[in-house]
């Protein structure tokens, strides 16, 4: 197979994560949560199998997606949990498929929250943070190589961080610091536990889309700052809410022009490595990218779920036999059709959606 390592040079360059981490390019699978787990939150057998053929795609690094924090806290029936030494040991398969793809593969921790973080008490906010610790634990002991701190798409850390979400007067309110606090001692207390035995990213809500009073990447000028010196080694850029996804996930250009943006405004503030997914669709605009000084990364989410080899189709200038995404986003909505078991795919033929279930969105 012919590489067009000169037609993606950037993309293909070693990236330097944590202390003595190195991923073999610049490319990584952003976490889609498949929901195929059962109803206590631990992998059925597919699970292993389409993150192990996604590992043999072609990125250089990649998420697992959503595993919650909490054993109160789930997206839906059917999506993972990391709350004890037993959805642990369920992991320990899929870490070593990747150690012995030399594959970066991260847990990434979610907690969904109540969505209103004015409410909640002294002692819930702290028996969250206690969450995320405990967590991060228990992937530490199975032999995650990182963790992902997710803080994005309104839930819990998120739903701190905007000034939309969170009118609370107290220290975990007001200003860009106090509504971040929350997040900084989530990264403090993990990094206590691991050191710089696993690399932490964390999943950045830089814009929640929200035209008044909503989150903008300019309110965590000096929040990067402490997000670095808390501990955290990369950072992956998110936007929007339940309530306002339609606007990004409707228009690719501005979303990515909103992240573009906001990678430029964290990296002249920041050492740490910045990347972000925002609906790309081809090497070329991720190599641009790259390229610019943009971001340090770009991911890759709904393009691998339509094609799991579309890294290394691209890469050898097979675009003719990629199966490509079609951006319809119904993958989205089987999370909460009742027709459906997992996430399924318009195209991908390992796991089709059934053809009752896509005439019901087509109608729609």
């Amino acid at each position: 197979m012919t590489i067009f390592h000169s037609k993606y040079p950037n993309l293909v360059k070693p990236l330097k994560l944590g202390r003595d981490s190195k991923v073999s390019n610049r490319m990584y699978f952003s976490s889609v949560g498949f929901d195929l787990c059962d109803h206590d939150g631990r992998p059925m057998p597919e699970f292993y199998e389409v993150y192990e053929s996604i590992m043999d795609g072609g990125c250089g690094f990649g998420f697992l997606g959503n595993a919650s924090v909490d054993a109160s806290s789930q997206y839906t029936d059917r999506s993972q949990k990391l709350i004890s030494d037993e959805h642990a040991l369920d992991l320990e398969p899929v870490f070593k498929a990747a150690r012995d793809r030399g594959f970066l593969l991260s847990a990434q921790l979610q907690h969904y929250g109540s969505g209103d973080a004015t409410s909640l008490s002294e002692a819930q906010i702290e028996s969250y943070i206690n969450h995320f610790h405990d967590a991060a634990k228990l992937a530490l002991k199975v032999g995650a190589p990182a963790l992902q701190i997710h803080a994005a798409n309104g839930y819990l850390l998120s739903s701190f961080l905007s000034p939309k979400l969170n009118r609370r007067v107290d220290r975990w309110g007001g200003t860009p610091m106090n509504r971040a606090r929350i997040l900084l001692e989530v990264i403090r207390r993990v990094k206590q536990t691991v050191q710089d035995e696993m690399i932490i990213f964390i999943r950045l809500q830089i814009d929640d889309g929200y035209a008044e009073h909503g989150l903008q990447v300019e309110q965590l000028d000096e929040v990067i700052v402490a997000i670095e010196e808390a501990g955290a080694d990369a950072v992956t850029c998110a936007n929007g809410v339940a309530e306002t996804f339609g606007k990004f996930l409707n228009d690719a250009d501005y979303t990515l022009e909103v992240c573009r943006h906001a990678g430029r405004f964290l990296k002249q503030r920041t050492a740490m490595p910045i990347g972000f997914s925002a609906n790309i669709s081809s090497l070329s605009v991720a190599e641009e990218i790259i390229a610019s000084g943009d971001a340090d990364f770009v991911g890759f989410g709904r393009p691998i779920i339509a094609d799991h080899q579309f890294v290394n189709k691209a890469l050898s200038g097979q675009l003719e036999n990629i199966n490509h995404c079609r951006w319809d986003s119904f993958c989205l909505r089987d999370k909460k059709e009742p027709l459906a078991d997992r996430v399924f795919c318009c195209v991908n033929p390992s796991y089709l959606r059934p053809q009752h279930i896509q005439d019901k969105y087509q109608e729609k």
